[in-house]
């Protein structure tokens, strides 16, 4: 059992450290999530340790065995080094305390190991092992409580949040990140109570920190089960605000079973990293994307009213009867819309993600993917099949890059779109996936001829300039995007110079651009 296991084996990078430590009259201890999943017998390379030698002398005895040093952490009393593929963080044993309004801890340094783990987080964290020989040192039965599957906190659940809140957020993180079907993880009641109680106290915590915590959430395998827990503990008000509006609004039944919340839930968990198609980089920008995708339904939520009587159309903001505008008689709701949501959440996302400081690219790629999300839908409800010229305007219209970085294209999107289908009604998830494996079948074909998102006019801007003996000006854009979707829609071959430049003579003739 895992409470009988009094000794971690320690490799031998890590050991050596203890030992450098030992000669120089100091304790080095390896700490928190290495032990904790060692003890899982899922140890990785990040290693965080504690000792009481102070900053400067860590740096000394880290040195010669360093690969790599940094100092970043220094005034919070942390180095960091890279160990024979190890990254190792060494803090000097401390206790930190946040007062309320204050967005950063106020550090102090402690005296000895028991007074480190005390001021730890949770059970399972406050477990340390000697880096030399391996001892474990576990004051507060963390490895009872890993393998019972509990997260506890340390002592006074209000004492542990007071010290940082960000504590809430690590308690759903660490029960959504350890949790297995086999091992599920679950925080205790007075923990779950103490941060109903004081979920606002996130609001002295910097949005980077939170949105480190909602990634770390957002990315994992139970994905699903941590959006539920943030929002059932009332933490998600303090990291998306706007998600909470998600929660009991109806859909429209025929294409949907599951409320907006719900659906939004089955979506997110839907976008795995373990796809064999998933390219690198792409899982993070497409799981918030999938959380952001329908979180401007709320807010453009419509009812579409029948009148009983003369059978008259209108839209209402809710499902109560109604009178009808033409002939006075009863309305009813018969379905329900969404009209331009996508757009709305592109903006929602957006404001979101940059209250949470994402970066621009991120945050740019996630709400092009929102804003796009629903034109798939328009390949399926077409009546009449897309012209290949469609399809190339579909792709052109989905790539988004800066520079030479492709932030989202079309396979993004497509990825997004099958995700969202299996939110469907059953009845009306065999339709759409057709209808996409159909679609990407065509996305595909289109590509093998040309590289459709690489497509630009014949003529750049010196060659409008040159033939027209022109100076610079805004005259260019206008006839380089005609030239360009000329090229998209098939009417201009892409190294066609000299049809080109008869269709931009015969432009600006039409459209008087130089005109003064």
């Amino acid at each position: 059992m895992m409470t009988e296991v009094n000794r971690l084996e320690v490799p031998k990078p890590l050991s050596r450290l203890g030992e450098t430590f030992r000669g120089a009259g100091h304790e080095l201890y390896l700490v928190g999530g290495y032990v904790r999943d060692g003890l899982l017998g899922e140890a990785g390379l990040d290693v965080d340790a504690t000792t009481g030698a102070h900053p400067r002398e860590i740096k000394r005895l880290l040195g010669p065995r360093a690969e790599h040093l940094w100092t970043v952490g220094e005034r919070f009393g942390t180095i960091g080094a890279k160990v024979g593929g190890y990254a190792v963080e060494v803090t000097t044993y401390r206790s930190d305390l946040y007062t309320q309004g204050s967005r950063h801890p106020e550090v102090r340094f402690g005296e000895s190991l028991e007074e480190d783990l005390a001021r730890r987080d949770f059970t399972i964290n406050a477990i340390a092992a000697d880096a030399l020989t391996g001892r474990v040192i576990d004051p507060f039965d963390g490895r009872k409580d890993l393998a019972l599957g509990v997260i506890r906190p340390v002592g006074e659940p209000i004492d542990r949040m007071r010290d940082d809140p960000l504590r809430m957020l690590r308690a759903v993180r660490f029960e959504t990140a350890l949790s297995l079907p086999e091992r599920p993880f679950a925080t205790t009641a007075d923990l779950e109570a103490a941060i109903r109680e004081n979920a606002h106290w996130l609001e002295s915590i910097s949005a980077e920190r939170i949105r480190e915590e909602f990634e770390k959430i957002l990315l994992s395998g139970n994905v699903a089960h941590g959006l539920r827990a943030l929002v059932r503990l009332g933490l998600m008000p303090y990291v998306v605000p706007e998600f909470m509006e998600t929660v009991d609004v109806e859909q429209e039944a025929e294409f949907h079973h599951k409320d907006v919340f719900e659906h939004t839930l089955i979506v997110v968990e839907s976008i795995a990293s373990e796809n064999p198609d998933m390219r690198e980089g792409e899982f993070p920008i497409l799981r918030k994307a999938a959380f952001f995708h329908d979180i401007g339904k709320p807010r453009t939520l419509v009812y579409e009213h029948r009148c009983t009587y003369c059978g008259a159309k209108s839209t209402q903001k809710t499902a109560e009867e109604a009178e009808c505008e033409r002939c006075g008689g009863r309305t009813v709701p018969k379905k329900i819309h969404f009209y331009g949501h996508e757009n709305v959440g592109a903006s929602i996302a957006r404001r979101a993600m940059q209250r949470l400081a994402y970066p621009k690219d991120a945050v740019d790629a996630v709400a092009h993917l929102v804003a796009h999300h629903m034109r798939p839908y328009g390949y399926a409800a077409s009546r009449d099949p897309w012209s290949d010229a469609a399809v190339r305007r579909f792709i052109r219209d989905t790539y988004l890059a800066r520079g030479e970085r492709v932030l989202a294209d079309v396979d993004m999107l497509l990825k997004l779109a099958r995700a969202d289908i299996t939110g469907s009604a059953p009845r009306r998830r065999r339709i759409a996936e057709e209808s996409w494996r159909s679609l990407k079948g065509r996305v595909d074909e289109i590509r093998t001829l040309d590289a459709v998102e690489r497509l630009e006019s014949p003529l750049d801007g010196n060659d409008l300039m040159r033939h027209f003996g022109r100076e610079p000006g805004r005259w260019i854009k206008g006839l380089k995007d005609y030239l360009q979707n000329e090229v998209v829609e098939g009417r201009l071959g892409k190294d066609d110079t000299e049809r080109a430049y008869e269709l931009a003579e015969a432009y600006a003739r039409e459209h008087d651009i130089f005109e003064e």
